[in-house]
């Protein structure tokens, strides 16, 4: 089994799409205001197709399913795999959401799932802001009543943003993207959300289900994600996340021409996501720049899985399944 698959994004047009998608190098995106790339995508009908190796030509739904031990990893017999990736470029603010848990996505939801999802910066413009949890603990009908008045920025907690920031975003908690903003999303494989304020734009709002789903707390110091150094000795390696969900961590390795070894982070053998958010480096024969994804097979981790700094400065984002399927190793 190949150690790395390529795959085809997906493009989706949004009325508040950009174009910053197109500055990636070797990208060539349609015309139109191309607002998400789906990177790894499983979900519905938006499956992506492999484009290297052996396996070039196949859709990942049907690879990881006639190879799911190599591909995927044991725990994910007979299992869908887990995660939808992202880039999202606004270039207008997106209407506030809010998503579900899986408890509540089974019960009124059940053609999708629960959501949890987290957000890192790649690009800022100059006092872009986004939307994470309320200003200060709030209630059911006190909030409803300001977004029937459309008044319902004036609770929500809108904070600056610059490269490199990440949030996680848990079931229950507001959020929206605000215009001039390119992040990343690793996301669970869902699309259960819920319009709950568009700025008195025309669209239909999920007014009652966001309701139910809120969490009308205050702010939180865990919604913004904090790097924890963790032990490699390639480069620097730090972890965002271990949650339930998904695994977060980014790698810094400096040195043009370095040579490394992908870290395991895993006790199973199980797939990992590799996403470049700055500079170019070589993954097992695939060079990859900015915004360029990979999957990392399961037995490609367990065998090791080499890859080459091809600039100054190199840093990527691994992803990878939550404690719902794999235990980490530390």
């Amino acid at each position: 089994m190949q150690k790395v698959i390529r795959l085809n994004p997906i493009y989706k047009e949004r009325i508040w799409g950009g174009r910053k998608l197109g500055d990636f190098p070797g990208r060539t995106i349609p015309e139109g205001n191309i607002g998400e790339s789906w990177e790894i995508s499983d979900y519905g009908n938006d499956v992506s197709v492999i484009v290297n190796g052996p396996l070039a030509g196949k859709n990942f739904r049907t690879a990881y399913r006639e190879n799911t031990d190599s591909i995927l990893g044991k725990p994910f017999r007979g299992k869908p795999f887990p995660l939808l990736i992202k880039i999202i470029d606004a270039k207008e603010k997106l209407s506030v959401q809010v998503h579900p848990d899986d408890a509540y996505a089974e019960k009124y939801d059940p053609q999708s799932a629960g959501k949890k999802e987290a957000w890192t910066v790649l690009q800022a413009e100059p006092g872009s802001k986004l939307v994470c949890g309320f200003l200060n603990a709030t209630s059911r009908e006190e909030f409803k009543t300001l977004v029937e008045q459309n008044r319902a920025e004036e609770v929500l907690r809108q904070i600056p943003v610059k490269e490199g920031d990440s949030f996680l975003l848990n079931p229950g908690r507001i959020h929206a993207i605000g215009a001039g903003i390119l992040l990343m999303e690793v996301q669970q494989s869902s699309d259960s959300t819920y319009r709950v304020y568009d700025y008195g734009r025309p669209r239909e709002l999920h007014l009652q289900k966001a309701l139910d789903v809120l969490d009308y707390s205050g702010p939180s110091e865990d919604d913004m994600m904090k790097p924890v150094p963790k032990n490699w000795s390639d480069g620097k390696r730090f972890r965002l996340t271990a949650n339930d969900k998904f695994l977060m961590e980014t790698l810094e390795v400096s040195g043009n021409g370095k040579t490394f070894q992908i870290p395991n982070v895993y006790l199973d053998s199980v797939f990992q996501i590799l996403i470049v958010l700055q500079g170019k480096a070589e993954v097992e024969g695939e060079i990859l720049s900015q915004g360029d994804t990979i999957l990392l097979t399961a037995s490609g981790l367990e065998d090791g899985i080499q890859a080459v700094n091809r600039s100054e400065t190199l840093k990527l984002s691994v992803s990878g399944p939550g404690s719902d399927w794999a235990a980490y190793k530390d």
